[in-house]
């Protein structure tokens, strides 16, 4: 059916719609000009990407900025509160917010950087524990530093590396795989 033959009053509908509420309600009352972060807002609630931290979680988020290495783990209850009680948020965001915050303490832990490191895939779902996930982080950031001390890299910008490390390596085995040359060299 069409809404066009809709018999009722299709106005009912809106009493259902809660899409991002506190976001939604924010962007219908703009009047400003358009700026990049409201761009971005806008764009993050199409995709339905948006997160809202609360203002006591932002907090412990910015203690981080004041650990040093290797005291990441004393970052515990920022991660455990951003992976418990932030729709949205899963590691590899809370990994990135640390990371911006203090990225001479944590690194990004996604997919690519995780099978970079490990040579195996990310394993971490959205309904793994939390306590979980923190351990893993929390041995991955161990893992990330050793690799960075043996190969003198700087471990601010690992995960870079190891994203590109990972493109670079899973384009060449799909190259590798259609015959299309040896696929990526030590």
């Amino acid at each position: 059916m069409k809404a066009h033959d809709y018999e009722s009053d299709l106005t009912e509908f809106l009493k259902r719609y809660s899409y991002q509420p506190d976001l939604t309600k924010r962007l219908d009352e703009l009047s400003d000009d358009f700026s990049d972060p409201v761009v971005n807002e806008i764009v993050l609630w199409k995709v339905n990407r948006f997160v809202s931290v609360p203002p006591d979680v932002l907090a412990l988020l910015n203690q981080a900025r004041d650990l040093r290495p290797p005291e990441h783990r004393d970052a515990r209850q920022a991660l455990s509160r951003l992976l418990d009680e932030v729709r949205g948020v899963d590691l590899p965001m809370a990994s990135t917010f640390l990371r911006f915050r203090n990225p001479k303490v944590f690194q990004i832990m996604d997919r690519h950087a995780y099978r970079a490191l490990y040579g195996r895939t990310y394993d971490l779902c959205p309904s793994t524990s939390a306590h979980r996930k923190i351990e893993a982080y929390f041995q991955y950031l161990d893992d990330l530093r050793e690799l960075c001390e043996k190969k003198n890299l700087d471990f601010d910008t690992a995960d870079r590396l190891l994203y590109i490390f990972d493109r670079r390596r899973t384009e060449a085995w799909m190259v590798s795989r259609a015959g299309g040359g040896p696929g990526l060299r030590a």
